[in-house]
């Protein structure tokens, strides 16, 4: 049994004849490849983020690729495993045949995986070669597989061939109005061939009405998409922007809700927070954005977020930190300067508020508008994008972390033992050890809240309190019910004379964990008179 959880690129593949009309075939292998060869073990690279590897590279998507050039792209999505290959179309109409030649190359040891594969068939059948080529490359791996090539042939034929075709076109097609209709009848296709369901097809139409700002059409394609579906909780993502955009603030909130657990990024919380300010509740909002600014604290709109979410929930005192550290930041942020000037006046600082407000004229177009409304303008901002890499990322450490739960074994028992170096170098005073150990940790395993949390430690321990404030915030955002890392967290804060917030995660802790010994004490230092 195979038990390394591997990552795996299939390129596209090389058109070796003179036939235009026969070209897109070339992406559809690394589409058909990243459904057919995820299995036990494997995880396979999809088209997009092969797509965002060429961009990284400078390469044109039609561009030949030399043997170095493909290592590079394998490189740049972390591949362990390449799948390259060509193909070859003879006869004419009915009478055309494909032929594929394909090999599997292990990056890590820079050499062929078993065999060069030739299949052939009518061009047709393009869907049976690539199950069989699917099932060949996984076999050759891992003889003992849990289904049959039947089928993985099934799966590679589920869409008719018709509409696989037209859809494939599609993708390749940079126009976007040409793009369009290709999809749409690609889908009327699907669905004369009895297809129930063609979500790839309607996500990507659903990206292109988005892109074009024509948010309520998106949604109509988003909402065909169901999470568990390839690409859903991508669209899942952008439904939720189609809903704030268009003031569909329930659906909103139930669409962002949804996704905090399964999609956790930054730019999910900022959202999730804009849906619930857009419901006036500003607290739960001021939450929410508080966790995005902590995880990406040089991204200006989390941090105005949070600022404003705050000043709208009457909290100003707790207003100012956030908006003083944007203006000092970008200095000719109006909104900011507009809000922060609000704050001052709340807590009486006048002259701060004078200043603020004429900083405010000078850098927001719309400062008039603002100052006349009568109430307090709308100005948070939505992320309308999402940092596709980190999605990728996030995405299979969970695929890893769901394949190793099967396997039982590798990129877990690697954590395990460099959390056990890691631990023995703090309790041996080894900070530096730790630090390498850990930092390994967190490579393989971003969501490792225990590894944040001794993270922590070692920093507290060295005297770097900045920095072991940022890794204990990754610790109980990763794991909000982690006591020891709020009790960890208060306790530095208390030290750096931050009592306010050093008392929320002190109460935290004593809310999950009342008879915790260390919340205790955390609880004593902070009900003592300051020094």
């Amino acid at each position: 049994m195979v038990t390394a959880t591997e990552v795996v690129l299939t390129l596209p593949f090389e058109h070796t004849t003179a036939r235009p009309e026969y070209n897109w075939i070339r992406e559809s292998f690394t589409v058909a490849m990243a459904e057919l060869l995820d299995s036990p073990g494997l995880i396979a690279v999809p088209l997009d983020e092969c797509h965002l590897a060429y961009e990284k590279l400078g390469l044109s998507r039609t561009a030949l690729l030399t043997r170095a050039t493909e290592i590079k792209l394998g490189e740049a999505v972390g591949a362990d495993l390449l799948v390259r290959g060509t193909y070859t179309v003879t006869g004419e109409g009915k009478d055309s045949t494909l032929t594929v030649r394909a090999q599997m190359i292990s990056l890590r040891e820079g050499k062929l995986v078993g065999s060069e594969h030739v299949l052939s068939a009518p061009v047709a059948d393009l869907q049976v070669i690539q199950g069989k080529l699917a099932w060949e490359l996984l076999y050759q791996r891992n003889p003992a597989l849990p289904f049959s090539r039947d089928r993985l042939i099934a799966r590679a034929t589920r869409t008719a061939p018709s509409a696989y075709e037209i859809y494939i076109k599609a993708l390749v097609t940079e126009d976007p109005a040409d793009r369009a209709r290709l999809l749409t009848r690609a889908i009327e296709d699907a669905t004369r061939n009895a297809q129930l369901t063609f979500p790839q097809a309607y996500f990507e139409l659903g990206l292109l009405h988005y892109r074009a700002g024509r948010y309520g059409e998106a949604a109509t394609w988003f909402e065909r998409v169901r999470a568990t579906d390839p690409r859903g909780l991508e669209a899942g993502f952008y439904l939720g922007v189609c809903q704030l955009l268009t003031n569909q603030t329930d659906a909103a909130i139930k669409t962002h809700t949804a996704l905090l657990t399964p999609m956790p990024l930054f730019e999910t919380y900022v959202n999730a927070g804009v849906a619930y300010m857009q419901k006036g509740d500003f607290a739960e909002a001021a939450r929410l954005t508080k966790l995005a600014a902590d995880t990406v604290p040089l991204d200006d709109e989390a941090l105005f977020n949070y600022g404003y979410a705050l000043w709208r929930d009457g909290r100003p005192a707790e207003a100012v930190t956030p908006l003083e550290t944007l203006t000092r930041r970008t200095a000719t942020d109006g909104r900011a300067w507009y809000v922060l000037s609000k704050v001052y006046a709340k807590l009486g600082r006048t002259a701060e508020a004078t200043a603020a407000l004429d900083a405010a004229k000078r850098h927001a177009p719309d400062f008039a508008r603002w100052e006349t409304s009568g109430k307090p303008p709308w100005l948070p901002s939505v992320k309308t994008r999402f940092n596709r890499e980190a999605f990728h990322r996030y995405a299979r450490g969970e695929e890893q972390s769901r394949q190793q739960a099967f396997l039982g074994t590798s990129v877990l028992e690697r954590v395990a033992e460099l959390m056990r170096d890691a631990q023995a170098a703090f309790l041996e005073n080894r900070a530096d050890i730790a630090l390498e150990k850990l930092a390994q940790v967190i490579q393989l395993a971003p969501d490792h809240s225990e590894a944040h949390l001794l993270l922590g430690r070692v920093h507290e321990r060295r005297g770097d309190l900045p920095a072991a404030v940022q890794a204990l915030k990754a610790a109980v955002f990763w794991n909000p019910k982690l006591t020891a890392a709020h009790v960890l967290l208060g306790r530095v804060l208390l030290t750096q004379g931050d009592r306010t917030r050093a008392a929320v995660h002190i109460r935290q802790a004593l809310d999950l964990n009342p008879d915790d010994p260390d919340a205790q004490a955390a609880q004593r230092l902070l009900l003592a008179p300051p020094r």
